[in-house]
Order: C-alpha cells, then sequence, then structure tokens
C-alpha cells in the first residue's frame, strides 16, 4: 500500500527514517512555503510548475539511508562528484543516516538548484 498523502508517508517510516524525511520536509516548508508537496510515485515531491518535466525536487528514505531527487541529471551528477560520501542513484543523492554534513550540503545545493527556477508556488495548481 502506498502513502496517499505525505503525513501518511511520513507514519509509515521507522524512527530514524521519519527523523530525516522530517527534517528535510520542514527545510522545504520553511525555504519554500509556496511549494507544496505532493505524493508522486510513492514519495514526497515538490513540483516548482504544473508538469515533472518542469522541475522538482523529492525525498524517499530507504533502509540505510535517504535520498533528495532532482529532475535534473547534470545538476545532480555535480552535487554528487562534490559529496564522495554519498553515493549517486537514478535522479538522486543517497545519504547515510547520521551524515549530518551531507545532509546540510544537499540543503545548499537546493536551494541553488531552485533558484533556476521562477517559484512563485504551485498552491493552485
Amino acid at each position: 500500500m502506498s502513502a496517499a498523502s505525505v503525513s501518511e508517508y511520513v507514519e509509515s517510516l521507522n524512527e530514524e527514517q521519519r527523523r530525516y524525511v522530517s527534517a528535510f520536509i520542514d527545510f522545504m516548508r520553511v525555504e519554500y512555503p509556496q511549494l507544496l508537496p505532493k505524493i508522486s510515485f510513492s514519495m514526497p515531491m515538490w513540483l516548482v510548475g504544473k508538469k515533472m518535466r518542469e522541475g522538482y525536487v523529492a525525498v524517499s528514505a530507504a533502509k540505510n539511508h535517504f535520498s533528495v531527487h532532482f529532475s535534473d541529471e547534470a545538476f545532480l551528477h555535480r552535487l554528487a562528484e562534490s559529496l564522495p560520501a554519498c553515493k549517486k542513484g537514478k535522479r538522486c543523492i543517497n545519504i547515510q543516516y547520521g551524515d549530518e554534513s551531507s545532509f546540510r550540503v544537499v540543503e545548499a545545493a537546493v536551494r541553488d538548484f531552485l533558484k533556476r527556477y521562477p517559484v512563485e508556488g504551485n498552491a493552485s495548481r
């Protein structure tokens, strides 16, 4: 069963997963309150436009890491090169639970990534 809402997704996680995914959700809520998360591909996702091809950021939890997903593969590749402790997945960077320094670098990368888009909000979309 997949989650129907972001809160259901978070509730389905174990304590460690919940802590990091919730921290990322809180980061997005504070930094980009105009972007509303929705469940897409079974994970919380923030669209910068009406469609995924217009840009997105997402977060997901796995057993030993959590992932932050980006719509731009070239951006992700550059980010992965700057984070040797993290592995790159398909359109995502995998951060080990407890790796706070990599998490902070990824948060800064999200800010840089979203500067590329006219983030006006998707509340009415």
